[in-house]
């Protein structure tokens, strides 16, 4: 496939007859005046991708009979393998002109539908909002990935886009995060600004769909709303913006209120561990409790689509309520916490870290990291920008690898309750309490370790650029296998977010190595350059009391 310039946006018989469309709708002007059936317009992303081989090749043969020195370099272009998206319609949805295919579907046999793009060419003359979507669906969502580690919605959005109209609430609100995550390039900086206007009119669309009692219950509404939600935390990042958590609790509402529907097809209940997942996540960051909430969710969510992923949502829901608890007593400046609310404390953390620590066993085979030895082969000082102390660990995918730290982000913050308690306790802790001390010591470190090893699988050796791949960038590998394409562009684009707020869990903790602090928040500042984040670092929290260990560290 190669493109031919800005696409007609116009009807299929306005376009062969080679006039001027209105594009009105049901029907165009020019169609009812002539008493001919209007075909109606083809989706937007489908004129993006349309294919126009025939239509140059045309051109250069005869461009070739007037100049025969274009005869060869024609010839060899000819020989060179082109690809296009199928955006899984029916051939009389899909544009003039055969796609060329390949062979492998997107996620699992059940969307077989539609193929991953093998290639596409890196920009169009077109709209930024065209380019940025184009972009958009082929770094972030056309990946393959584990089937097992999905707790988000992106790869559930193409087999709606594609049915969506142009102004539909779903085609505006994928619009907005497109540009906002294709505008974490420097070069591409005003796309964000650009966002905004869709976001807005996303925002209208969404307030009468919620009170319309059938679109309220479509999957395209709870994606919609999900994608606003995600576009808020994308700009919360990278600008000095707190999460509301609007859309959070816009999506729990909607998830109760469609009630049976959420299990009535695999992406209504894959939709429903995403809504779950973000709101678990929201509760953590900000201390709320969760309560009741997951577990009338896990309530609708149907056993077969029970995996590590989900799991592990169900599991960190208890996180949420014990900080909700913790947090007003430990940081309460007014009172000293009572020798009975730290004890409580520690029971309840105990308790929470003992589910926790059996989500390790449930997980598949093919989820455990190994080591790469390929990959720290720099000069030694180079190699300390982007490995710490030579460990660098890769796994299966860049999603498997976010799963396992958010893992890890959980058990961290378990840990700093039970220490910051310990440290509270008057008196000092005894000795029957040594042993936890040492333990919770010792997880950090070796969660803070887990942690640094997987940083140059998310990032590798990328330091500026945004979210697109570059050819020079290395990632490590495990000797046998080349990098994989899919794992460069996911890497590229999501490696940096996924692995900024485990660093910054991390960075929190004392008794660290020395000089690994240090070296995780010259990480957090690579991944704000990599996506300009304009937020400054979150400095090292110094509250935490220090409790004493009889016996020392162990």
């Amino acid at each position: 496939m190669v493109y031919g310039g800005k696409p007609s946006t116009g009807c299929k018989n306005c376009r062969k007859r080679k006039i001027k469309c209105d594009e009105q709708r049901p029907a165009c002007t020019q169609c009812t005046n002539t008493d001919r059936i209007c075909p109606g317009y083809a989706q937007l992303f489908d004129l993006v991708l349309r294919d126009q081989t025939e239509s140059v090749t045309r051109k250069a043969q005869r461009r070739n009979k007037r100049d025969p020195r274009n005869v060869r370099a024609t010839a060899a272009a000819e020989e060179t393998p082109v690809t296009a998206v199928v955006a899984g319609r029916s051939e009389a949805q899909r544009p003039l002109g055969a796609f060329r295919t390949s062979s492998f579907p997107i996620a699992s046999p059940t969307h077989s539908g539609y193929v991953l793009p093998l290639s596409l060419p890196r920009s169009f003359h077109d709209s930024p909002e065209q380019q940025a979507v184009n972009g958009f669906f082929v770094n972030y969502v056309l990946i393959r990935r584990h089937p097992y580690s999905r707790r988000g919605y992106l790869d559930c959005l193409l087999p709606l886009y594609q049915n969506a109209r142009d102004d539909s609430l779903l085609s505006l609100a994928t619009t907005a995060m497109a540009l906002a995550i294709e505008g974490g390039s420097p070069s591409t900086a005003h796309y964000r600004k650009l966002s905004h206007s869709f976001f807005g009119r996303a925002l209208v669309k969404t307030s009468r769909a919620i009170r319309d009692p059938i679109e309220s219950v479509k999957d395209e509404t709870l994606m919609s709303v999900l994608l606003l939600s995600f576009y808020e935390r994308v700009l919360a990042t990278s600008e000095t913006k707190e999460i509301s958590g609007v859309h959070d609790t816009g999506a729990v509402a909607l998830v109760k209120h469609r009630g049976k529907e959420n299990g009535r097809s695999e992406m209504s209940a894959r939709l429903l561990l995403a809504v779950q997942t973000q709101v678990v996540d929201h509760c953590i960051q900000t201390a709320s409790p969760f309560g009741k909430t997951s577990a009338d969710l896990d309530s609708m969510r149907p056993d077969a689509f029970e995996t590590a992923a989900s799991r592990l949502t169900s599991l960190s829901a208890r996180l949420s309520d014990l900080t909700a608890y913790a947090y007003p007593i430990l940081k309460n400046r007014a009172q000293f916490p009572s020798q009975e609310q730290l004890m409580s404390i520690l029971a309840y953390a105990g308790d929470v870290e003992a589910q926790l620590s059996t989500w390790p066993d449930t997980v598949p085979d093919d989820w455990h990291w190994r080591p790469s030895h390929t990959f720290d082969s720099f000069p030694s000082q180079e190699s300390k920008l982007y490995v710490y102390n030579r460990r660098v660990d890769i796994y299966h995918d860049i999603w498997v690898a976010s799963i396992w730290n958010s893992y890890r982000g959980t058990m961290l913050m378990i840990q700093y309750l039970t220490l910051q308690s310990l440290g509270m306790l008057n008196p000092p802790p005894l000795s029957a309490f040594a042993y936890r001390i040492v333990s919770a010591i010792n997880k950090v470190q070796e969660l803070v370790d887990d942690i640094c090893g997987s940083v140059p699988f998310n990032l590798g050796t990328k330091t500026f650029g945004g979210p697109s791949d570059r050819s020079e960038v290395r990632y490590p590998d495990d000797g046998i296998h080349k990098v994989s394409s899919d794992y460069r562009k996911s890497a590229a684009g999501l490696g940096g977010w996924f692995i900024i707020d485990p660093l910054k869990i991390a960075a929190k903790a004392i008794s660290l190595r020395e000089g690994q602090q240090d070296w995780m928040l010259k990480q957090i500042e690579r991944i704000q350059r990599i996506y300009t984040i304009k937020k400054p670092i979150e400095c090292p929290t110094s509250e935490m009391p220090t409790p004493h260990c009889p016996g020392g560290r162990g």
